[in-house]
């Protein structure tokens, strides 16, 4: 009996010394993660302002002047996205207004299904409406593509154009990939996401980023501000439960793009791995008024490998909107399409010979 009585203390003794050094390594952990937040924050401070819309704020900048073009970022993105790639160039003859997509960036988020395309549709849309902005461009990244096209469809009448880069836009994404399906699990998800997830994920990010930007080289000044935005505890628990929102959504979408009748341009790097080319290309074959655009040797980032052409791409818009060429636009001429379908049939797949 006394051997046992002397195990069981050994055992509660180990048990507590494991619960305190569990606890100091947790309490670590949660100091490096607010000190990486304050880093953060003045790394990749906000830079625009905030428009309240049905009581959700949301953050945009502005730049340039000229026909609006509206720029909306892929998951886990922000302003930066745009600022920091093609937004120079766009702003040199455009309004270029770039939102934070609700829940990313600086801007706040709907308590309900903030992530479903059609529930972020009508928010930038009234943001639009709001701001004075009158049938815009809107060019969108990745996940930023449902969107633009949920409001080209609900408000066709309100959109100039779209253009899609690497879109996002058909569902078959793994809802439930591990480690990110921990990281919403209740109180668990929480603890993770305040203490160790932040410290671990800075330390690859070097690595996530090159995954990114694959098969170029990483930008030093988006490497600097987007980890900093995009691995905050709300961040990654919003991009989660994105992923169900928009999946969800995007089954809705898909019945749904033969409908579309504003010009569309698809642009998407052949060397995405993270959103396939094959997504722009079954687009292409859906909606009824769609240049393709597929360029050779780029990733999932067309907007800081190729510059050039995704503001070919918006002047192509402009001028797919117009039924007409309006004003000259030289970036154009080395895309010149062969296959636009303007309220004709479908745009035969991959007629465009890569760039």
């Amino acid at each position: 009996m006394d051997f046992a009585v002397t195990t069981l203390e050994l055992v509660a003794v180990v048990v507590v010394v494991l619960l305190a050094a569990l606890l100091v390594v947790l309490g670590a952990f949660a100091i490096a993660t607010r000190i990486l937040l304050r880093r953060g924050a003045r790394r990749a401070p906000r830079l625009g302002e905030l428009l309240t819309v049905d009581g959700v704020p949301l953050h945009y900048v502005e730049r340039g002047s000229g026909p609006p073009v509206v720029f909306l970022h892929g998951a886990k993105g922000s302003v930066y996205d745009v600022l920091l790639s093609v937004g120079p160039q766009l702003a040199e003859r455009y309004r270029l207004v770039a939102f934070d997509r609700p829940g990313l960036g600086y801007s706040g988020r709907p308590a309900a299904h903030g992530g479903a395309p059609a529930v972020q549709a009508e928010l930038i849309h009234s943001a639009l409406e709001l701001l004075g902005i009158r049938r815009p461009v809107i060019v969108a990244h990745s996940a930023g593509a449902p969107v633009a096209l949920e409001i080209a469809l609900h408000h066709p009448d309100d959109v100039a154009a779209v253009v899609t880069l690497g879109g996002y836009t058909f569902s078959g994404r793994d809802e439930d990939r591990w480690p990110g399906m921990f990281i919403t699990r209740g109180w668990f998800g929480r603890l993770l996401r305040e203490t160790v997830v932040l410290p671990v994920l800075m330390l690859l990010a070097p690595f996530l980023l090159k995954r990114l930007f694959i098969p170029g080289h990483v930008d030093p000044a988006y490497a600097r501000v987007a980890p900093a935005l995009a691995l905050r505890p709300d961040t990654l628990h919003h991009d989660k439960t994105d992923v169900t929102d928009i999946e969800a959504g995007l089954r809705d979408l898909a019945t749904r793009y033969a409908q579309l009748r504003v010009p569309l341009v698809a642009v998407h790097g052949l060397a995405d791995y993270i959103v396939t080319a094959a997504m722009s290309v079954r687009l292409a074959q859906l909606c009824p008024s769609t240049d393709l655009v597929l360029l050779e040797e780029v990733g999932h980032l067309p907007h800081f490998a190729r510059p050039d052409a995704v503001v070919a791409a918006v002047d192509r818009a402009w001028e797919l909107a117009a039924d007409a060429r309006t004003f000259d636009s030289p970036h154009w001429a080395a895309y010149t399409p062969r296959s636009a379908a303007l309220g004709g049939e479908p745009a035969v797949p991959c007629t465009r010979n890569p760039l």
